[in-house]
């Protein structure tokens, strides 16, 4: 006969370890299926659109195998040697703007920042690795730019993301709609600048020749057959009977889950600069800062070609996401220093550097000792130019994640928070530098959601 956990626990404090436990179980009535779902706007749609799609009503919902497909295809615009290719940027997730979640008509995801796209990126650096990018992610998502002389025509599908449909970022992976009532999403496309221009007969990358350079700012993309797929599961009727015993005896659920908040300075033209920002909320849980050239926001800028492709990371970066350091080193610790502040204190209590940086990347996701994962970056050179990241964690790292809130809470006082950053040295102006740089800043913040009775819905952020 097998002993269950609570006997083990009580076999006068001696210790059995759980490989040696003959301990199991069933789960009764359960059953799972796949919906398509179609959008509620138009089912194709291009830079700047917006697709809205609901969620199965009545339903317990596996919120981790939320995908969304679409077919993209780019264009070209001229003719013979000055014909430009536009061709699609790493990653599908790109092409997406920004993602809004609704439960009941009350935002409960994607109200606090802009640029999801660039969100993504930056919690990607660490949080993915070189394993997953060079299979999943190039065979289902996009994960490298070609350079073929033809424009780009894929079925893609968004299986990864950050916020409250990230797989890891909620506290309950499954959510019963009949309790929380009717989800629906809403995406809105990111603009053409996100794309990578290919002139014909040229080298990926490689400056542009005759009318090149012009033809390039014109090039767009479309996406089409665009629908929707999630899980629903039928769990054991007990399990619906528990959610509604606690709503009587607790008055809501609670759910835990990520939000993130962005702030920018533009205009920078100096090697010295500070971003200032604020924000209330009850666990503010990592800083990430990173730094652009202002003409990101262009269309028909020319890819930056890294130094760790041979690593599976793929060789070009679209110019959207080509996060830079500045620094006057590429393989050392040259002139930049940084720290980031919170109402004065400074974190961390030294002039921090590019290694310090670089040294941050796997910590802030907790991938710390020699049997954790790796992250996308594989050289200096490439952090240097094109996977720059600066991070600053303030939360307690918990076996719980997301469960458990542990960082700085900043409701009820006047919060001021800096990213001051100097020593960077500009390049001289190119096709590809302005010599005007942009700071982007995204909060990492954990909030509530809390669903009542008769599906009555409030956040705690």
């Amino acid at each position: 006969m097998s002993l269950s956990y609570e006997e083990v626990e009580d076999m006068e404090g001696k210790f059995l370890p759980e490989n040696v436990r003959y301990m199991v179980d069933s789960m009764s009535n359960y059953a799972r299926n796949r919906f398509r779902l179609e959008t509620v706007s138009a089912d194709t749609a291009s830079s700047g659109r917006v697709i809205t799609v609901s969620l199965p009503e009545g339903s317990c919902l596996d919120m981790s195998s939320f995908r969304f497909h679409f077919d993209a295809k780019t264009t070209s615009v001229g003719a013979g040697a000055d014909e430009v290719f536009g061709k699609l940027p790493q990653d599908a997730q790109t092409l997406i703007q920004r993602v809004e979640v609704n439960l009941n008509g009350v935002a409960v995801g994607g109200q606090g920042g802009t640029e999801w796209n660039t969100v993504y990126q930056m919690k990607k650096l660490g949080e993915s690795s070189i394993d997953r990018a060079s299979s999943v992610d190039r065979a289902l998502s996009h994960g490298e730019i070609d350079g073929v002389d033809e424009i780009d025509d894929e079925s893609l599908v968004v299986a990864d993301w950050c916020g409250f449909l990230g797989a890891h970022e909620r506290s309950t992976r499954f959510i019963s709609t009949d309790l929380w009532g009717t989800f629906s999403v809403r995406i809105t496309l990111a603009p053409n600048a996100v794309l990578v221009p290919k002139q014909k007969l040229v080298g990926l990358g490689e400056p542009f020749t005759g009318a090149g350079a012009t033809n390039a700012e014109a090039i767009s993309y479309s996406i089409s057959n665009i629908f929707f797929t999630v899980d629903s599961v039928s769990l054991n009727e007990v399990y619906s009977k528990m959610l509604r015993s606690r709503l009587q005896e607790d008055t809501y659920l609670p759910l835990n889950y990520k939000e993130q908040y962005t702030f920018s300075l533009d205009n920078i033209n100096t090697g010295s600069s500070t971003t200032r920002f604020s924000l209330s909320s009850g666990s503010i849980d990592k800083i990430y800062g990173v730094y652009r050239d202002s003409n990101y926001q262009s269309v028909g800028i020319l890819p930056k070609q890294l130094e760790d492709a041979s690593a599976g990371s793929g060789a070009f970066t679209a110019n959207y996401l080509r996060f830079r350091s500045y620094d006057s080193s590429v393989k050392k610790a040259g002139t930049l220093r940084y720290n980031f502040s919170v109402n004065n204190t400074l974190m961390p209590q030294y002039s921090a550097d590019k290694m310090d940086a670089l040294a941050d990347v796997n910590y802030l996701p907790n991938k710390v000792g020699m049997g954790a994962g790796g992250t996308l970056i594989t050289s200096k050179a490439s952090f240097h130019d094109g996977k720059f990241l600066c991070g600053q964690i303030l939360n307690h790292p918990t076996q719980y994640g997301v469960g458990v809130k542990s960082g700085f809470n900043s409701r009820g006082i006047n919060t001021m928070m800096t990213w001051s950053v100097k020593g960077q040295v500009l390049p001289p102006i190119d096709p590809t530098n302005t010599k005007i740089i942009s700071a982007f800043v995204m909060l990492d913040c954990t909030s509530e959601l809390r669903c009542g009775v008769g599906k009555s819905i409030a956040v705690i952020n």
